[in-house]
């Protein structure tokens, strides 16, 4: 969903809360496919029967594409967020995350009725 659709729904403080907590909950994903990966990579013995082999291997590439995927997602997600938190205060009076969508990315303050741009590229 684009930022100013989802802003203009919740108010930048919730929209800001929730990328954050959903960038971190990637990072942990990411972390505990790494835990995942260690473990089976330290079970793995190539005695055995072949069936167990695979399944080590299918499990250690699941969790390496999840992880990979987990850990880039975070990176975005936090630099979106980063950008626009960076934005989010008005240069008029100082007040941050007090503004009103006017269009897809102009924003006015509530307090002092300045207007900015507030998503560029992204």
């Amino acid at each position: 969903m684009e930022p100013a659709d989802s802003i203009r729904r919740l108010g930048f403080s919730r929209w800001y809360e929730r990328r954050l907590i959903e960038a971190h909950a990637w990072l942990i994903s990411g972390i505990f496919c790494i835990t995942a990966i260690a473990a089976c990579m330290e079970e793995l013995a190539f005695r055995g029967s072949i069936l167990r082999l695979l399944a080590y291997v299918i499990v250690v590439m699941a969790s390496g594409a999840i992880g990979i995927y987990g850990l880039s997602r975070y990176q975005q997600l936090l630099s979106e967020a980063e950008q626009l938190g960076e934005q989010a205060t008005c240069r008029a009076c100082g007040a941050y995350a007090r503004f009103r969508l006017i269009s897809g990315s102009h924003v006015r303050c509530r307090k002092c009725s300045n207007e900015w741009c507030l998503i560029g590229t992204i």
